[in-house]
C-alpha cells in the first residue's frame, strides 16, 4: 500500500498513514468522515486522541501527495476527500480492466480475437496486485472488512482468466495460475474444478486425480460433505479418458534415432494405479503419510537424447539422461519484504510463458538481480525460486560462481559447466574433453526443457554467457554486485536492481527473527537499530542474531552498542567472513581499479547525502568527464547508487566503510586538500546559482578556487532553481562540515548563498539551522560581514515562522553590523525585512518608515533593481495604512521598472500588491486579474510560499465579486500548499473555508 511517482516510492511508511490513505483512495473524490477514518485505523476501540492523530496523518499525507501531480487532498466540515485521476489508482484500474473484460461478447457471440482480448485485460488487471489486499495497514479492522472483499475480486478474476485460457487452449498457463490459487484456498470448488480440467488437458491425468482425492479428503474431514456435482463429473471424466479427452491408449514409441529412449514419460505410480484398477477415488485414497498437493510435480524420471551432432554422440549410442536436477539451496525460514521485486520476477515468469497476450519468447528469459553486498540478492533469488519451482517440471540448476567472496577466486566456466553435467548424471565417459564441447552438451540437455537456472554471485558478463541456454523455455536468474549492463544490451536481460529495505520491511525482519513481543516492547530502541543498520539486510540480520541468541538482553542495550560504535562497522561482525559487513564490502572494493578506489575512499570525506559528477571531480581534482566514468564504475560495482539522474550516493554503512578506508590509506593532508576542493566547488557554484536565482541581490565575492576545482554555470532562474532543489540537503551538510573543519568563511558564505532559496521554498527550519552555523563560524574569526548576513538570515527564518520579536532582535543586530561595516545595500535589505515584521505585528506606521528608508538607501547606492522592489514595498505599506491610491501609484511604477528588467519575481510581487489595492477600492474584477497574474508567475517560478499567499488573496477577491465556487477552489489550493509548508497562515484559510461552507466537490 503506497504512493509511487514512476518507479520511486514516495510513502507512506507508517501503517496508520496507509490505513487513512486506503480509505481515501477507495472513496476517491468522495468525502470520508473522521469517524470512518478512526474506525479504519483503530477499529471498535479507538484511543481518546484518535481524531487528533488522524489530523496528523492527513497532514503527513499532504506532504507526500504534494509530489504527485493532479492529486488534491481537501478538507471540509464533513471530513476529507482525496481527488486523484482514476487511472492513477491500482484498485480502480483493476476494476476497470475486469469490467472491460466482462463486457467483451461471450460464447458464440464473441468476435474473432475477443477471447484473447478479454484474457489480456484480465492479466493486465491481475498484474496490478502486489500482494494480499490491505495487508500492511494498521490494525485488523480494515483488512478484515474491506480487504476480504478485495481478495475475492482478485480470486474471481483469476478464475475468469483461467476459464478463458482453457477455452483458448492455453492449458499450461491456466494450470500454473490455478495451482497458486488452490494452494491458498483448497476448498474453493470453482478453482479446484478449473485446475482439474487444466491438468487433464495438459496430459497430467494422474495429477488431476490426485487433486480430487486430496480435495475430497478435505471436504469430508473439514466440512463433513462430499464434493459437488461438477467435481464428481470431472473426476469420472479423468478416470475414463486421456489427457486430451480421448480414451487412453498406449503411448507410441519415439520416431527419433535408433537406440534412443521413448520420448514420452513413463506413467507416475499414481497414474498406473488409476489406470490399472479403475477404482473409485474413495477406495484408492492415499496412505495417511501421503500428502499429494494440488498440481503435483511430474515423475522424477525424465528422458532426453543427445543429438548426433554433439561430440558425445559421435563416439557411440546416444546417452539417456534420466536425472531431473533439484539443486536449489534451502529457502530462508523468515523471508520478509521485497514485494515489488517478487512481483517483478513473477511478471518475468509470465512473460517467459507467453502470457499476457504478447509474442512468445524466442530465447531464454534472463533477469539480473543486482545490488551491493549485504542486500540479500541470493536470499531473494532462492526464495522466489522455491515459490515457483512447480512451474519448472524439468528441474532447477544452481551454482555459486564466487564472483565476490573471501577467496577472491571466481569460478571458471569449466567448473560451472562440469557441475551442471554432473547434476544431469552424465556418465564420465560421455563428457567431452574441451570446455566448448561440454558447453554444447549442457545446452543440448536444457534445450526444449522448462528449467530454472540460478547463476548466483556472478563476477561479470563473460563468466555467465557460456552458461546461458540457447533456446526458449528456460528462465535464468542472475545475481551480481555488478550491473552486467552488457547482458541487458546484448541478451536483453531484464535488470532488477535491489535496494535497501524501507523502515517497515526492516521492522518486519526484526519481528520475524526476534519476535513481535520484544519489538513491540521497545519501539524506540527498534527505530534506532533500524536507523543505524541503514536498511541493510545483512546488518539487521547480525543484530537480530545477537538479540535472538541473548533473549534476556534488552534491545536498548543492543542499540547502545551500536551508538558506542560511533559509526564504525565494528558492531556488525557476524562471526565469519560471509556475515561480517566490513568483509562483505571489501570483496567489491578490491575489484576496483586504482582511480575508482581512490574516489570511493575520498567519498568518505564528502558529507553527503548525494554527490554529482562536478563535485566528485573537485573532490579528487580531476576533469568532470573522467569523474563521470569513475562514478559509473562504482555504480556498476554497487558501491554507490545513482539515486536520481546524475546524483550519486551510498547508505551510511558504506559511508562508514569509505571513511575507514580513507583514514587508513590517504594522508591527512590529502584528505584536507580534497575537502578544501569540494568546499570551493559548492561555494562558488552556489554563489553563481544565487545570482541567477535572484538577480537583484547584491552578490558576495569568495576567495579564488583551488586548482582542480570545477564550478557550475547557470543560464537563468530555472537552471539555478533545479540545482538548489537537488543540492540543498548537501549544501546544509557541507556548511556544517566546513564550520567543524575550520573553513569558517566557507560556512557563512554558503549560508548566504542558500538564504533566498530556503526562504522562497519554505525550508525555514533549514534556514535557521544553517544560519546558526554561519553565525557561530563568523564569530570565531571575528568577521562582522559574515555575522551581519547570518543575523539577517536568522531574522528572516524567525519572521516566516511567526516568531516576530525574536526576528526583530536578529534583524536589528544585522542592521547595526551593516552600519558598522558601511554596507548600504545590506542596510536596505534589512529594512525590507523589518518592514515585513512591522506589518505582521500591526505596526503599520513603523512599517512604512522601514519601507521608505530602504527606498532611500537603494537610490543612494544607485541600485535600480532594489529601488523597484522598495517602491512595491512602499506601496504595500501604504495599503496597510488604507491609502490605496498611493499603493496604486507606487506599485504601478514598480511594475513598469520590473517589467523592463524582466524580473519575474519582482513583477509577481507588484501584481499581488496591485490586486490588493484594486480589491479594496471595490474593483474586484481588476483585482482578480492582478492576483491571477501573480499566481501564474509565482507558480511558474516554483515560489510555493508566495503562490499560496496570492491564492489566499485571490479567493477573497473572488468571494467579494460573488464567485463563491471560485473562492472555494482558490482557498483549497492555498490551504493545501500552506499545510504542506507548515505555514502559520493555514488556520486562517481553513477558518475561511469553514465559514464559506457549501458543497464538497
Amino acid at each position: 500500500m503506497g504512493i509511487w511517482r514512476g518507479e520511486r516510492p514516495l510513502g507512506p511508511t507508517a501503517a496508520q498513514q496507509r490505513s487513512v490513505l486506503a480509505m481515501l483512495l477507495m472513496a476517491s473524490g468522495r468525502v470520508v468522515s473522521v469517524d470512518r477514518l478512526v474506525m479504519a485505523v483503530w477499529g471498535e476501540d479507538p484511543p481518546g486522541s484518535a481524531r487528533n492523530a488522524v489530523q496528523v496523518q492527513i497532514s503527513k499525507l499532504r506532504r507526500i501527495l504534494s509530489e504527485l501531480p493532479g492529486a488534491e487532498l481537501t478538507t471540509s466540515a464533513k471530513g476529507y476527500a482525496l481527488t486523484v485521476a482514476r487511472e492513477q489508482v491500482d484498485l480502480h484500474r483493476f476494476r476497470d480492466l475486469v469490467r472491460a473484460a466482462r463486457e467483451t461478447p461471450k460464447g458464440t457471440e464473441r468476435a474473432e480475437g475477443a477471447e484473447d482480448r478479454a484474457a489480456r485485460l484480465l492479466r493486465a488487471a491481475l498484474q496490478l496486485w502486489r500482494g494480499p489486499a490491505l495487508a500492511d495497514v494498521a490494525g485488523g479492522w480494515l483488512s478484515e472488512t474491506l480487504g476480504a472483499g478485495l481478495e475475492e475480486e482478485r480470486r474471481t478474476a483469476v478464475e475468469e482468466c483461467a476459464a478463458i485460457d482453457l477455452r483458448s487452449g492455453r492449458h499450461h498457463e491456466a494450470a500454473a495460475e490455478l495451482s497458486l490459487l488452490v494452494a491458498e484456498h483448497p476448498l474453493r470448488e470453482r478453482s479446484v474444478a478449473l485446475l482439474m480440467e487444466a491438468l487433464r488437458r495438459c496430459g497430467r491425468r494422474a495429477d488431476a486425480l490426485a487433486l480430487f482425492r486430496s480435495t475430497r479428503r478435505r471436504y469430508v474431514e473439514e466440512l463433513g460433505i462430499e464434493p459437488g456435482d461438477e467435481l464428481q463429473r470431472l473426476h469420472r471424466q479423468a478416470l475414463e479418458d486421456g489427457g486430451d479427452g480421448r480414451p487412453t491408449t498406449d503411448p507410441p514409441m519415439s520416431s527419433g534415432m535408433r537406440g534412443s529412449a521413448p520420448a514420452t514419460q513413463a506413467p507416475t505410480p499414481a497414474a498406473a494405479a488409476d489406470e490399472g484398477a479403475g477404482t473409485p477415488a474413495a477406495e484408492a485414497a492415499p496412505a495417511p503419510d501421503e500428502t499429494p498437493g494440488p498440481a503435483t510435480a511430474p515423475s522424477a524420471t525424465a528422458t532426453a537424447t543427445v543429438p548426433a551432432s554433439t561430440p558425445a554422440a559421435a563416439s557411440g549410442p546416444a546417452a539417456a539422461i534420466t536425472a531431473v536436477p533439484q539443486q536449489l539451496p534451502s529457502d530462508v525460514a523468515h523471508f520478509t519484504g521485497r514485494e515489488r521485486e517478487l512481483a517483478g520476477l513473477d511478471a518475468l515468469l509470465r512473460a517467459g510463458s507467453g502470457e499476457g497476450g504478447g509474442r512468445a519468447p524466442t530465447a531464454a528469459m534472463i533477469t539480473v538481480i543486482a545490488g551491493s553486498g549485504g542486500l540479500g540478492k541470493t536470499t531473494l533469488a532462492v526464495h522466489w525460486a522455491h515459490r515457483v519451482r512447480d512451474r519448472f517440471p524439468d528441474g532447477q540448476l544452481y551454482v555459486n560462481l564466487r564472483g565476490f567472496g573471501p577467496t577472491g577466486s571466481a569460478m571458471t566456466v569449466a567448473e560451472a559447466v562440469r557441475g551442471f553435467l554432473d547434476a544431469f548424471q552424465v556418465p564420465a565417459h560421455r563428457i567431452p574433453a574441451t570446455v566448448e564441447a561440454q558447453t554444447a552438451l549442457y545446452r543440448s540437455l536444457v534445450a526444449d526443457r522448462r528449467m530454472l537456472i540460478l547463476l548466483d554471485n556472478a563476477r561479470d558478463a563473460e563468466q555467465v554467457r557460456p552458461l546461458l541456454p540457447g533456446s526458449p523455455g528456460c528462465l535464468v536468474v542472475l545475481t551480481s554486485r555488478n550491473q552486467l549492463t552488457s547482458l541487458v544490451v546484448a541478451e536483453q536481460a531484464q535488470p532488477l536492481p535491489l535496494e535497501l529495505l524501507d523502515r517497515a520491511e526492516a521492522r518486519e525482519l526484526l519481528i520475524r527473527r526476534v519476535g513481535a513481543e520484544r519489538v513491540a516492547a521497545e519501539p524506540q530502541a527498534v527505530e534506532e537499530v533500524i536507523t543505524v543498520c541503514a536498511g541493510l539486510p545483512l546488518a539487521l540480520a547480525i543484530v537480530a542474531a545477537r538479540a535472538a541468541t541473548h533473549p534476556r538482553f534488552r534491545l536498548e542495550a543492543l542499540a547502545g552498542e551500536l551508538r558506542d560504535a560511533r559509526g564504525s562497522l565494528d558492531a556488525f561482525e557476524g562471526g565469519d567472513a560471509t556475515t561480517d559487513v566490513r568483509a562483505v564490502f571489501s570483496w567489491s572494493y578490491h575489484t576496483l581499479g586504482t582511480d575508482a578506489a581512490r574516489l570511493f575512499r575520498l567519498l568518505g570525506v564528502h558529507p553527503g547525502p548525494d554527490i554529482a559528477a562536478p563535485a566528485a571531480a573537485s573532490l579528487v581534482g580531476i576533469p568532470v568527464p573522467q569523474a563521470r566514468r569513475l562514478l559509473v564504475q562504482l555504480t556498476r560495482a554497487h558501491l554507490i547508487t545513482e539515486r536520481t539522474p546524475g546524483q550519486y550516493g551510498f547508505h551510511d554503512l558504506l559511508r562508514a566503510y569509505a571513511m575507514e578506508l580513507t583514514q587508513a590509506y590517504d594522508a591527512e593532508g590529502e584528505r584536507r586538500a580534497a575537502l578544501h576542493r569540494v568546499l570551493d566547488h559548492y561555494l562558488h557554484t552556489a554563489v553563481a546559482a544565487g545570482v541567477a536565482f535572484t538577480p537583484h541581490r547584491e552578490p558576495i565575492t569568495p576567495e579564488p578556487v583551488q586548482p582542480g576545482v570545477s564550478v557550475g554555470e547557470f543560464s537563468g532562474h530555472s537552471q539555478a532553481l533545479m540545482w538548489f532543489i537537488l543540492n540543498h540537503p548537501v549544501l546544509i551538510g557541507v556548511s556544517q562540515q566546513a564550520a567543524e573543519a575550520g573553513f569558517e568563511t566557507h560556512a557563512w558564505q554558503l549560508a548566504w548563498s542558500l538564504a533566498e532559496f530556503l526562504d522562497q521554498f519554505g525550508h525555514w527550519h533549514d534556514q535557521r539551522s544553517v544560519h546558526r552555523i554561519a553565525l557561530a563560524a563568523a564569530h570565531r574569526i571575528s568577521d562582522l560581514t559574515g555575522q551581519a548576513h547570518a543575523c539577517h538570515g536568522l531574522g528572516l527564518a524567525d519572521l516566516r515562522m511567526g516568531r516576530y520579536d525574536r526576528a526583530r532582535g536578529h534583524l536589528m543586530r544585522a542592521l547595526n553590523l551593516h552600519r558598522e561595516t558601511g554596507d548600504t545595500i545590506g542596510q536596505a535589505m534589512v529594512h525590507v525585512a523589518l518592514n515585513v515584521a512591522s506589518e505582521r505585528q500591526g505596526r503599520h506606521d513603523e512599517g512604512l518608515d522601514h519601507a521608505l528608508r530602504s527606498l532611500q538607501l537603494y537610490r543612494a547606492a544607485g541600485h535600480r533593481s532594489g529601488e523597484a522592489y522598495a517602491l512595491n514595498n512602499v506601496g504595500w505599506a501604504y495599503a496597510m495604512l488604507g491609502d490605496f491610491q498611493q499603493t496604486l501609484v507606487h506599485c504601478e511604477k514598480a511594475l513598469n521598472m520590473l517589467r523592463e528588467a524582466e524580473d519575474g519575481r519582482g513583477e509577481s510581487a507588484a501584481w499581488d500588491s496591485l490586486g490588493y489595492a484594486h480589491s479594496h477600492v471595490g474593483d474586484h474584477e481588476q483585482a482578480i486579474t492582478c492576483y491571477r497574474n501573480a499566481v501564474e508567475l509565482r507558480r511558474g517560478r516554483g515560489e510555493r510560499v508566495r503562490e499560496a499567499e496570492s491564492l489566499h488573496r485571490l479567493g477573497s477577491a473572488q468571494l467579494a465579486a460573488g464567485d463563491r465556487a471560485g473562492a472555494r477552489r482558490s482557498w483549497r489550493q492555498a490551504l493545501s500548499r500552506f499545510d504542506t509548508l507548515g505555514h502559520p497562515d493555514a488556520h486562517r484559510v481553513r477558518d475561511g473555508l469553514t465559514r464559506l461552507g457549501g458543497p464538497d466537490d
